[in-house]
């Protein structure tokens, strides 16, 4: 049985354009906004230049650790996904009526933090395992071992190839370590009140 995968990470801006260059280049993923904007559809992603224009990388306005969120969809693990119309109140939300959002036990989440003042907030990549997907029901159709084996190869570029130092258990991208070593801290969010000590590779 399959194994979730994930990895916290911090990266800034030329590491998350990196990240997602590897993903376009040297992966069979698809990437989707995890909800889309009010009324509209879902939007799918095909390059690092086009998340620019949509998103803010590397950057963490709100300081949450979830500047971006991000689903990946990957066709050797399951030949199709589900992407869900839902209502929201238009007395909350200034009128809208619907958003859309993208589900699937075999999706992998890469959610983005990025700097927020003289913080990096904290990034993620992951996926769940096949146990926790029966749990919710939504194991049907996912090729668990092809799941496995590229949300592996995703984590290894990140704690291998592209790390240039660590935190404990986390790795810190090339230029998020040329941030803190001038003075920036490392944090979950920029509410947390203490932060990571860098251990050096």
């Amino acid at each position: 049985m399959s194994r979730a995968v994930n990895v916290d990470f911090f990266a800034a801006e030329a590491d998350q354009k990196a990240l997602l260059d590897f993903l376009f280049s040297e992966t069979d993923v698809r990437v989707f906004e995890s909800y889309s904007e009010f009324d509209t559809e879902l939007r799918e992603f095909h390059s690092t230049e086009e998340l620019a224009k949509a998103f803010p990388l590397g950057k963490d306005p709100h300081g949450n650790g979830n500047a971006v969120l991000l689903q990946l969809w990957s066709p050797s693990v399951m030949s199709n996904i589900s992407i869900e119309k839902f209502s929201v109140n238009p007395e909350s939300c200034n009128g809208h009526t619907f958003r859309h959002r993208i589900d699937s036990g075999g999706l992998m989440q890469l959610y983005l933090g990025g700097v927020s003042g003289n913080v990096i907030t904290m990034s993620h990549f992951g996926c769940q395992s096949e146990a926790r997907a029966q749990k919710w029901d939504v194991e049907e159709g996912v090729k668990w071992e092809s799941l496995e084996k590229i949300a592996g190869k995703i984590q290894y570029h990140l704690r291998k190839r592209m790390a240039a130092g660590k935190v404990p258990g986390r790795p810190v991208l090339p230029q998020a370590m040329q941030l803190v070593r001038s003075g920036f801290e490392l944090k979950l969010s920029t509410q947390t009140p203490w932060h990571f000590e860098l251990e050096e590779k």
